[in-house]
């Protein structure tokens, strides 16, 4: 409790009433105003339960899973990936300077 040299009263005389603590049970409470988007909406019908789906027919047989790869395959592609990777770098020499050849009108 202050007390100022004006005159004036304490903090609390002159602070406003604090607005009281709502309870629980009142912020739970469905309180809905209507709104002009109410008036313009029609209200909400509940939903009804969807038919059930039949399953779909298969005509196809089922997908059946890639066998595993066996060493004679993990030979196959490694002989491929060494034969590109030798020709690269003959590629990569080759094919600029034949652009710059076409580029220079030879």
């Amino acid at each position: 409790m202050s007390t100022t040299g004006r005159g004036r009263g304490t903090d609390e005389d002159e602070s406003p009433a604090a607005p009281p603590i709502p309870s629980f049970a009142s912020l739970r409470a469905p309180r809905r105003t209507h709104a002009a988007l109410d008036v313009l909406l029609p209200q909400a019908q509940p939903e009804q339960p969807l038919p059930p789906v039949p399953p779909p027919v298969q005509d196809t047989p089922p997908v059946v899973a890639p066998r595993p790869a066996e060493w004679a395959d993990l030979l196959r592609f490694s002989v491929r990936m060494a034969s590109a990777a030798l020709c690269l770098p003959g590629a990569l020499v080759r094919e600029p300077a034949r652009r710059l050849r076409r580029l220079l009108g030879e």
